[in-house]
């Protein structure tokens, strides 16, 4: 999931307008086509969707392009007629850049309506999917035979596809015409974006990163039951009943909904994302609580209290976690509640770690004390187009969210007009 911290992914599509006889069945030497022009005005850096990346190449690994939704109402506003029409105008049309014409294109062309009163109402989204089962980024939209707002059943990439996790932003213009010049669409973030950093307590003074050190070797969302836990302690930490995580869930109306959504039962194991030391150490422990001790080598993030050394990023440059929003109910965004209390745990595996002098001097060994807790985002957090960076301060056997940064994703670098 290679990301960035562009928080704003916004286009302008400048259709333009023009006339004809009958929607379909249209000459094209009397009626021009429906185009697409996109200024880019800020590179992106990473894989936020912004015009950059939908202007690269869509396929299995890359996320350009996005798609329409356009739905011709005659004289009807899309309000009252939403109810009875479909997109017949444009189903999923896929639109991509072509890099040598400049231009993006698409196939079949469309055309205006000639009759000047004649509506349609575009929704958008991006990146694009043209999989009916979501293979390639997960999204599923509605079918061509469904009225009404469109839909989008999103899911997650699997713990252990982490880095190739997308934003997801959509768009739309109602009740547009041939009348109007150009038609441009601004695309929202409608994810959460989140970052985490850890930094140590008064608890920790007087570690050096050498002959002592904090070592957080695992993180995970905490899931709804203990099967397949991710906490190896003995007793294991308690699964989270009242967990919102959402695997799945489907945009509609504008807004996020739950009907049918999934919230995982199991970990979702946030290791892949981490920032672990490029050496790994050697530690003896004890797992089981018995007298057995074993050696094993183990990779992690080394936190420690040395002049200078305060906190730490606890994701990989320019990664970050794109997660379903939570206590959606309202298009308008200021509405929905977000997060409860304890529906959003994350779990961490560390140890409190002590140089022996068993080994040699260039493959040390460590005496390592294990511990497990788990910590809940804050109440009303985990919001539609809202970046999160939470600091985690690590106090003995205590995990708390000492700060946390919320950022409006379309505030941090701006917009991107496109004319």
């Amino acid at each position: 999931m290679k990301t960035s911290n562009i928080l704003t992914a916004m286009a302008a599509l400048a259709i333009a307008g023009c006339s004809q006889n009958e929607i379909t069945e249209t000459r094209q030497d009397t009626n021009p086509a429906v185009g697409f022009s996109v200024y880019t005005g800020v590179p992106t850096r990473g894989q936020d969707v912004s015009t950059t990346t939908m202007q690269g190449t869509c396929d299995a690994s890359n996320y350009g392009g996005f798609g329409i939704m356009g739905y011709y109402t005659g004289s009807k506003s899309w309000e009252d007629a939403k109810g009875d029409v479909t997109p017949t105008f444009m189903y999923n049309q896929k639109v991509t850049w072509d890099a040598t014409a400049k231009a993006w294109t698409y196939t079949p062309i469309k055309y205006w309506p000639n009759d000047t009163q004649a509506k349609v109402s575009f929704f958008t989204y991006a990146p694009y999917e043209d999989s009916a089962i979501g293979d390639r980024v997960g999204i599923v939209t509605s079918k061509i035979t469904d009225t009404g707002t469109p839909k989008i059943t999103f899911t997650l990439k699997p713990a252990d596809k982490l880095d190739e996790m997308i934003d997801l932003v959509v768009a739309n213009e109602k009740d547009k015409s041939q009348t109007n010049d150009a038609i441009s669409f601004k695309f929202g973030h409608i994810l959460s974006k989140i970052a985490f950093k850890a930094k140590l307590g008064a608890d920790y003074a007087g570690l050096d990163g050498t002959e002592s050190f904090i070592y957080i070797t695992h993180m995970w969302i905490v899931g709804a039951t203990k099967t397949n836990s991710l906490s190896i302690l003995t007793p294991q930490l308690d699964a989270n009943s009242a967990s919102k995580f959402y695997t799945t869930a489907t945009w509609k109306d504008l807004h996020w909904g739950y009907d049918g959504a999934v919230i995982a039962q199991e970990d979702y194991n946030l290791n892949s994302l981490m920032k672990m030391e490029t050496n790994k150490i050697t530690e003896i422990w004890d797992g089981s609580g018995g007298t057995t001790t074993e050696e094993k080598q183990v990779e992690g993030i080394k936190l420690y209290t040395a002049e200078g050394h305060k906190e730490v990023d606890l994701f990989k440059d320019d990664h970050f976690l794109y997660l379903i929003p939570v206590g959606e109910t309202s298009a308008t965004a200021s509405e929905n509640k977000g997060c409860g209390e304890n529906e959003v745990q994350i779990g961490f595996h560390y140890g409190i770690v002590t140089k022996t002098t068993d080994g040699p001097e260039n493959a040390p060994k460590y005496l390592v004390s294990h511990i497990e807790s788990k910590v809940s985002l804050p109440e009303g957090h985990m919001k539609r187009n809202t970046k999160y960076t939470y600091t985690f301060t690590i106090n003995l056997k205590e995990i708390k969210v000492t700060a946390a940064d919320v950022a409006g994703w379309d505030n941090d670098e701006g917009n991107f007009p496109m004319n």
